[in-house]
């Protein structure tokens, strides 16, 4: 099913400079809650890949498009 990735990130150094961040998702469960649990990797995965940033919270919304 495909999903949006909804992150509010921050700078590291500049903790109050944030800002939304959205990401296409396909392959996620249908169910809501096990969506979100798979997605966890992905933000884990976001964050190890964009240094100086720290997400301060994130969802993930069905059949959503930027």
């Amino acid at each position: 099913m495909l999903y949006t990735l909804v992150m509010m990130v921050c700078l590291t150094a500049v903790p109050q400079t944030c800002e939304q961040r959205e990401q296409m998702v396909d392959g996620l469960a249908m169910n809501p809650g096990t969506a979100f649990m798979q997605a966890q990797s992905l933000v884990a995965q976001w964050i190890e890949t964009h240094p100086g940033y720290v997400v301060r919270h994130w969802r993930v919304l069905p059949g959503r498009g930027s």
